[in-house]
């Protein structure tokens, strides 16, 4: 039994789910079509489909209409608005964070935005309550350079805390998957929690901190990329590491060598050549 063109068109026209009704919707993604909503969604959730248009779906030249350039015209113009967005949103982010600490002389410098480490910095300032919070960095310098990140820390907690809190933990953040599990991580660092507090010295990449002192006086007139790397060292073995007490002191120590410089160029422009 032959099927006559008239059945043929009845069979375009009527629902592609039901196939009872006639046809009132076109998907715009794959082109189905239903007769209401509920043959929409059996026919989003058998394909499976979304429902929306693929904006970059492929399209012959010879086959492209007016309606497709402008398609294509528009999604350019909306990929170009949301990186002006982003980019502005970058820089609202970054003012927000760098204003509390012009206050305290902390220079806050930020990395490009493709970098890791700047777009895992979750250093953050709650302008409800006027509280910035640092993401930080520690570095078991005796225990194979061992990393352990802690995402979220008020800048006025004091330093020995922060420590103690490390040393006791009895479980690990998501930020420090790499580590396995809390046992393993207790002993790597054996020789820190027996040791304690008091046979430890924090540090940053050069400078000696105060641990009887916050988060913020500590980094107080300090130059921060993103966010603090803060080395932990024992004590034994503090005699390896060249430590000064603070960015003044690297600037004393340079200020002999640059008066040194200038002695010997005021020098050498006072020989008189031979006659």
């Amino acid at each position: 039994m032959t099927t006559t063109s008239e059945e043929k068109d009845l069979k375009c026209e009527n629902c592609e789910v039901c196939a009872a009704v006639k046809a009132k919707y076109t998907c715009p993604k794959c082109e189905v079509r239903t007769c209401s909503l509920t043959c929409a969604k059996i026919h989003k959730q058998s394909l499976p489909c979304d429902g929306i248009r693929d904006k970059v779906k492929f399209i012959l030249k010879d086959n492209m209409t007016d309606l497709d350039i402008l398609s294509d015209y528009r999604f350019l113009e909306e990929g170009n608005f949301k990186a002006d967005l982003m980019r502005k949103e970058r820089i609202q982010k970054f003012t927000n964070n760098k204003t509390p600490l012009v206050d305290l002389s902390t220079k806050l410098e930020f990395l490009p935005h493709n970098f890791t480490k700047h777009q895992d910095n979750t250093t953050h300032l709650n302008w409800e309550t006027n509280e910035l919070f640092w993401k930080i960095e520690w570095i078991f310098h005796q225990a194979e350079n061992l990393k352990f990140i802690t995402p979220k820390t008020l800048d006025t907690t004091r330093l020995s805390d922060l420590v103690e809190e490390i040393l006791n933990s009895s479980s690990l953040t998501q930020e420090n998957n790499s580590i396995k599990n809390i046992k393993l991580f207790h002993e790597k660092i054996k020789f820190y929690r027996a040791t304690g507090l008091s046979g430890i010295r924090v540090l940053l990449k050069a400078e000696n901190l105060d641990v009887t002192s916050s988060l913020r006086e500590n980094l107080s007139k300090k130059t921060i990329i993103e966010y603090p790397t803060i080395y932990l060292v024992l004590k034994d073995h503090s005699d390896m590491y060249e430590i000064i007490d603070s960015d003044e002191d690297l600037e004393d120590e340079e200020m002999p060598t640059q008066q040194h410089q200038q002695r010997r160029r005021k020098n050498i422009s006072n020989v008189k050549n031979p006659i």
